[in-house]
């Protein structure tokens, strides 16, 4: 059954007309398996009501334009989680926190240690660790490659969205961090 009120509605974005439903246009939808009608159509005067045709022969892009803006929208959401609040293990075994935070926290160590320093680290499951120098920085080098994938696969999904050509492709899209 066509989205009638999305397809109209991308037919006035397509033509610079914003549609306040129900007060530019009245869609009554039919439980019976009918067509909708269009009952009022008040904004004349700003867009030229579309026949069925047309509303048919836009409902595939219309559906498409749809699936691309809420597929993204959860794309920006997961991705802004797994930013915020990823975590890893680390190459020697440690799961560690791997996001912003975690980033200037041990860039902040970092600036403080000595090179034959030793200080205690304190990882994703609240267990400290006491670690040297060169561990911390491979902690920043991990991290910073954690964080970089997360970007890289969010790139790709993005792509991935605006390349396929039915919102049935979009919406079969999983988005996982």
């Amino acid at each position: 059954m066509i989205d009638t009120q999305l397809v109209i509605n991308y037919y006035g974005m397509q033509n610079g007309v914003k549609i306040n439903f129900p007060d530019d246009v009245l869609v009554v939808n039919h439980v019976d398996g009918r067509d909708p009608q269009i009952e009022q159509w008040n904004i004349s005067d700003k867009l030229r009501q579309p026949t069925w045709d047309e509303i048919y022969a836009l409902e595939p892009e219309a559906m498409l334009y749809y699936a691309r803006k809420n597929k993204l929208y959860e794309l920006d959401t997961k991705f802004n989680e797994a930013l915020e609040n990823g975590h890893m293990t680390c190459s020697f075994g440690v799961e560690i926190d791997a996001n912003n935070d975690a980033l200037r926290n041990v860039g902040n160590l970092l600036l403080v240690m000595g090179a034959d320093d030793k200080e205690m680290f304190c990882d994703y499951n609240n267990q400290f660790h006491e670690l040297t120098r060169i561990q911390v920085e491979l902690l920043q080098k991990e991290i910073i490659g954690h964080i970089k994938g997360l970007y890289a696969k969010k790139w790709s999904y993005r792509e991935q969205i605006n390349t396929l050509t039915t919102a049935e492709e979009v919406d079969s899209i999983v988005i996982e961090f």
